[in-house]
């Protein structure tokens, strides 16, 4: 009798976890089928699929990413060591691939997956999408039906659903002979709907407006060229003229070229602090100090010239003050005499705090800001901003194996959004992109606290930062939807009536079903791994073997 298991979605986590099932072979039934279900190319999926513009990036550096679990990992299952993209495709490990040679990576990865299945399993790609899921049966959208004894749901961000103020909008803008784009990835639009030289609001300056941006600047013939060391932008004309703003007010942090790690432990956000505590404000404090002890530890370490405190005064006293406390300002202030020195703690606290005169006097701030990001992200001598990184991974490793709590789960929430800030931003130099757009004129930054209406005839964007409103008959909302299992057929019955599919924080499980799994962000419950750094023990490849390790367990006859 031949076991199947379907999975739904072949990105990431759907070619993670063939990567497991095959590695675990010794476990397959003596009959054997995996169905994967996906209308996107196996491997790639929708996000990294080949057809997108070669202008959009990773902004994970290609030595950082592999689908292929290493001696650090910990799991039951044998590890097969495989290239990260920086091998495979022959990179160096800090350039920033193409999201397309990302997919061509994942393809590949998918493909070594199927061939490593001993004769006896049998791998099916269906290249269409799965519409509904009934008792133990998938039907796809080709009319074709699969049988299964397993289904596990990996396919990612499902997207969401409009809300009352985003449908007034497109009804407002349809009456204008206006433009509304609601969240979604930026390359997914149509964006020739936003016409030249017109007015464009752009709510967010996260990883989707660096994407927007690029795609209405260069990728409309737009060219940067450098000169004198310093990056100009010269536009085509067809361009929109961009008026962005958000809650923070600045862009994401571009990503940091990290110094070497000194030392992976924690120092405290430990486990041992998670085991113990049970608010969220404790551990969230710890995690704080753990990124600024990672900065000052550099500093001291790499810098020492720039500091007026030896190290092992420093440290216990820097060790014994919450992060909250005055008297650690006052401490840095005598250790470390620089202003830019010190460590930066806007991920704390907004960077835009006061307001502008007007537009021109925000722009030169934020062309200033922007200029020292881009050097705290890429020089030498700033290697101590760029190691709060490592403190923020040191967090993310201790996190990602704690047990599901309350404060760990309020903790995760918290931290998401430091993480975005500090480790999630854009290549450095598409930073330097968005300062040449601004200096072009065909970028304006609104500052933080960003909020849009609709007036009679136009949309009205008002920010904390600057004293008059600006207006446009175009207003595109720069973000990635908020996963909602309710706007998809297959997860609804699942959700009950909840935004996101619940599921075992441990075994991924959704409650009333053992034998449907869902592992993506439309899940709640439990810390995804997504694509991983080497030699981190990533939960990413813990998660998919033991997971594929207790399907196959499922599936072996009794």
């Amino acid at each position: 009798m031949t076991a199947v298991l379907a999975i739904i979605g072949a990105g990431p986590r759907g070619t993670g976890l063939l990567e497991r099932l095959s590695a675990n072979a010794g476990l397959l039934p003596s009959g054997f089928e995996v169905h994967v279900i996906d209308p996107h190319p196996a491997g790639a999926g929708r996000v990294w699929r080949p057809e997108q513009s070669p202008l959009m990036l990773m902004n994970s550096r290609a030595g950082d990413v592999t689908m292929f679990p290493d001696s650090s990992v910990r799991c039951a299952g044998p590890i097969t060591p495989g290239p990260t993209l920086a091998e495979w495709a022959g990179l160096h490990g800090d350039d920033f691939p193409t999201r397309r040679l990302g997919g061509a990576y994942l393809s590949w990865c998918f493909d070594r997956a199927v061939r490593a299945f001993p004769s006896h399993a049998k791998v099916v790609v269906h290249r269409t999408s799965a519409v509904e899921l009934s008792g133990d049966t998938v039907a796809l959208a080709d009319g074709s039906r699969v049988v299964a004894d397993v289904v596990v749901m990996a396919q990612g961000n499902v997207g969401g659903h409009r809300t009352e103020e985003q449908r007034a909008h497109e009804e407002f803008a349809a009456r204008i002979g206006g433009t509304y784009l609601g969240p979604a990835c930026p390359g997914d639009e149509d964006l020739d709907v936003l016409p030249a030289g017109e007015p464009v609001l752009v709510s967010g300056l996260g990883l989707a407006f660096v994407d927007l941006a690029v795609l209405l600047t260069e990728g409309r013939g737009g060219r940067f060229t450098r000169e004198d060391g310093t990056l100009t932008y010269h536009p085509s004309g067809r361009e929109p003229v961009l008026h962005a703003g958000s809650r923070r007010g600045v862009p994401y942090l571009p990503k940091p070229l990290l110094p070497p790690l000194a030392d992976p432990a924690p120092r405290f956000f430990t486990p041992d602090l998670l085991a113990r505590s049970d608010r969220a404000g404790e551990l969230v404090g710890a995690a704080c100090q753990e990124m600024l002890w990672a900065h000052y530890r550099e500093l001291f370490a790499a810098h020492p010239g720039r500091t007026r405190l030896p190290w092992a005064d420093f440290a216990p006293r820097f060790a014994s003050l919450p992060v909250t406390d005055p008297a650690l300002e006052d401490l840095v202030s005598q250790a470390v005499p620089a202003e830019e020195d010190r460590a930066d703690l806007s991920f704390l606290r907004a960077p835009l705090t006061a307001g502008f005169a007007g537009q021109h006097a925000l722009d030169t701030w934020m062309l200033d800001h922007l200029g020292r990001a881009v050097a705290r992200a890429t020089s030498p001598r700033h290697s101590a901003h760029a190691a709060v990184l490592h403190g923020l991974l040191t967090v993310s490793d201790v996190l990602a194996q704690a047990p599901a709590t309350p404060a760990t789960a309020r903790t995760s929430a918290v931290l998401s959004r430091f993480a975005a800030y500090v480790g999630s931003g854009p290549p450095p130099h598409r930073v330097e992109q968005l300062r040449a757009l601004a200096r072009a004129g065909v970028l304006h930054f609104l500052g933080a606290g960003m909020h849009v209406t609709r007036t009679s005839d136009s949309f009205s964007a008002r920010t904390d930062s600057l004293p008059a409103e600006v207006t446009a008959r175009h207003f595109v909302e720069a973000r990635l939807p908020d996963p909602d299992a309710r706007t998809h057929a297959l997860l609804t019955p699942l959700a009950q009536d909840r935004p996101r599919v619940p599921v075992d924080p441990d075994t991924f499980q959704v409650p009333g079903h053992p034998r449907r799994l869902a592992m993506g962000l439309f899940a709640d419950g439990g810390a995804l791994g997504a694509l991983s750094r080497p030699n981190r023990n990533a939960p990413f490849f813990r998660q998919n073997d033991d997971t594929a390790r207790r399907v196959l367990t499922e599936l072996a006859p009794r």
